[in-house]
């Protein structure tokens, strides 16, 4: 009887190689998936995180606090980075806030100074903060709530109002689609509270029927 020759014949080679880049791919895959969940998870926890920081400063300061956004471009790569930032008043007393300057003009702008302003968070491609950006707390005066939706095209920043954000107005967005077809839906809504001025987060995924969500 004719003996096997011993090791692997050329198709048996292809096909190994073949089977490894396919288990290769799976795990690149499959960890770049991982790494950009945890990435989206970790940045809406500071986002929950800095909501806190702006409304603490403005208590602590009576001053106007808010968020604001700045986009610049790294390395040929468009870069979303969300901040609070406390606004100046028009005098020491801080009687009139925020300046006029600061009413149509990010921070640094067109004379719109600030004194303080919180640490950048880096905004992952796939989620949006276009809907937060200009909350703004405030000191509650002539029963005004002490935190003001973002303005309304073509209003003004921080113009004090008797009632706090609707929920449906404070909504974070995450892209569940592809590069190529994006599908942008709810993924958190803030409720604002009318007296204390806290913001809670509502999972869309866990409570789809909260305003907002749908």
């Amino acid at each position: 009887m004719e003996r096997r020759s011993k090791g692997l014949t050329l198709l048996e080679v292809m096909v190994v190689v073949a089977l490894v880049g396919l288990f290769a791919t799976v795990s690149v895959a499959s960890f770049q998936g991982m790494t950009e969940r945890q990435r989206v998870s970790g940045a809406q926890r500071e986002l929950v995180m800095m909501l806190q920081e702006a409304r603490q400063k403005a208590r602590a300061t009576h001053q106007p606090v808010r968020l604001g956004l700045r986009v610049a471009e790294e390395h040929g790569v468009q870069v979303t980075r969300l901040r609070w930032e406390a606004l100046a008043c028009e005098d020491t007393w801080g009687t009139v806030c925020p300046t006029a300057a600061c009413q149509d003009n990010a921070c640094g702008v067109s004379g719109c100074v600030c004194p303080e302003v919180g640490p950048e968070l880096v905004i992952p491609p796939r989620l949006d903060v276009s809907l937060l950006v200009g909350l703004c707390w405030m000191e509650a005066t002539d029963g005004n709530s002490p935190i003001v939706a973002p303005a309304a095209p073509g209003g003004r920043a921080c113009e004090p109002a008797a009632d706090a954000p609707p929920t449906e107005r404070l909504v974070l967005l995450r892209d569940h689609g592809t590069p190529e077809a994006p599908d942008w839906k709810p993924e958190l809504v803030f409720q604002a509270d009318r007296l204390t001025a806290a913001v809670r987060p509502v999972d869309c995924d866990k409570h789809a029927s909260t305003p907002g969500c749908q």
